[in-house]
């Protein structure tokens, strides 16, 4: 091992992918992480949806409508609370600048194609060491109950099909014959669109077998282990400081997530990343004797629901709160009434007081696309800023950055994704 191995500091999706993009090209790597393993924080829970369909940005006007129309509303999908307004005023200023239709279909295109690139990639990892994470090739199914955001989205995803997005819009009948658990609900459901390209896939379980074959090709990857600040010479990097050594580093990568500006505290570097803080409840449906197959997104709540192995997995709502922990009963309550709205069926048939509950901070830009790259200090790169994308995004994501930091030509256009255009 080399003494001055490129350090990488956040062990969840980005930080393995990448760490795993680099040990491919040659590289040596000494990943950080300051939990007590890998992919506990944000990665640990999420929706386990793969879906470039899923590639829009959260700033669309209904979005934003959405926000405002929720603000002190503790049930609502999208909760923007007061007490955070003056922290994300200037956020919130670009946030609503990146809402206009010109800028929201371009970055709608941009993150549809590292989508794209990110998926390929995740098949061909599966495929090449074995990966086994719960994973689904049936596609997703988004449902609609408003017969005007139905419309709408119909026309909207005819501009992706350029991209080579496939898709089939769906009657209210085409719905439950693909999943017939929703023959309970089909007279609330307007239509549905439906991906057959999209996969699902618990998140953890994919973080932990790249861990395994991170460490067998010579990867470090150090628990346990609080990166307390960066040293910088001259605007380059000189070494990293954790809880417990100094690491000598000429390069470093931040895959923190929302906890990125914490490392940047003393330089003249201010990523705009804020967190959006999402729940899910997952629910063990071993005791059933049939469960929902096609992983479903209640478009109009923003919920998916995910079948993964013998588990439901319930996740969504999208809180503007800054770093507010702990699970909050109002939100856990609204996850079981969505899904009580969804499968009545089944849910009374569900140990719900044994639903393993779960909450994380989405790193979130204010265009919706992640910062991937270099920045101004020299040596310093970050790969972060995925918002509710970063299980779709991570393989691809990983891959850019390796191929920038080492002057190589990536294979997607990458000018949407520097970390310069957020100065």
């Amino acid at each position: 091992m080399k003494e001055n191995p490129i350090i990488i500091i956040g062990g969840g999706l980005q930080g393995l992918t990448t760490a795993n993009a680099l040990i491919d090209r040659g590289e040596e790597v000494l990943l950080l992480e300051r939990s007590s393993g890998v992919a506990t924080q944000t990665s640990f829970a999420n929706a386990g949806m793969l879906t470039p369909s899923q590639a829009a940005p959260w700033n669309s006007m209904a979005d934003i409508v959405k926000i405002l129309s929720g603000i002190g509303k503790k049930d609502s999908p999208m909760l923007l609370k007061l007490d955070q307004v003056p922290s994300l005023f200037f956020w919130g200023l670009r946030f609503l600048l990146n809402s206009s239709k010109s800028k929201y279909r371009s970055n709608t295109e941009n993150i549809c194609k590292l989508a794209q690139h990110s998926l390929e990639l995740t098949k061909q990892i599966r495929e090449k060491y074995g990966f086994n994470y719960d994973h689904s090739t049936v596609g997703t199914m988004k449902i609609f109950r408003d017969e005007s955001s139905f419309s709408k989205a119909s026309k909207e995803v005819e501009r992706l099909s350029d991209l080579g997005l496939t898709f089939k819009v769906l009657t209210n009948q085409e719905v439950v014959d693909q999943e017939p658990f929703l023959s309970d609900v089909s007279n609330k459901i307007s239509g549905g669109i439906i991906f057959p390209d999209d996969e699902t896939g618990d998140a953890y379980k994919f973080c932990k077998e790249l861990e395994t074959a991170i460490r067998e090709k010579g990867g470090r990857i150090h628990v346990n282990t609080e990166v307390k600040r960066i040293h910088f010479n001259n605007g380059a990097v000189n070494s990293v400081v954790t809880d417990r050594v100094e690491i000598k580093a000429s390069r470093v990568v931040l895959t923190s997530g929302s906890w990125t500006n914490n490392l940047l505290k003393n330089t003249r570097l201010n990523l705009p990343v804020k967190p959006v803080k999402g729940y899910s409840l997952t629910l063990d449906t071993s005791i059933l004797n049939d469960t929902p197959k096609m992983p479903v997104i209640d478009e109009d709540i923003h919920t998916a629901f995910t079948p993964l192995g013998y588990s439901l997995r319930v996740a969504g709502t999208a809180e503007f709160a800054g770093f507010n922990g702990g699970i909050h009963q109002k939100r856990i309550d609204y996850l079981y009434k969505t899904l009580e709205s969804i499968y009545p069926s089944i849910t009374s048939n569900l140990d719900l007081d044994k639903g393993a509950l779960w909450y994380g901070f989405r790193p979130m830009s204010p265009d919706g696309m992640p910062y991937i790259g270099p920045t101004k200090l020299s040596g310093l790169f970050v790969n972060t800023g995925h918002g509710h994308s970063g299980w779709t995004l991570a393989m691809g994501s990983g891959d850019v950055l390796a191929d920038l930091m080492l002057k190589k030509q990536p294979k997607i256009e990458v000018k949407p994704f520097l970390a310069s255009r957020a100065v």
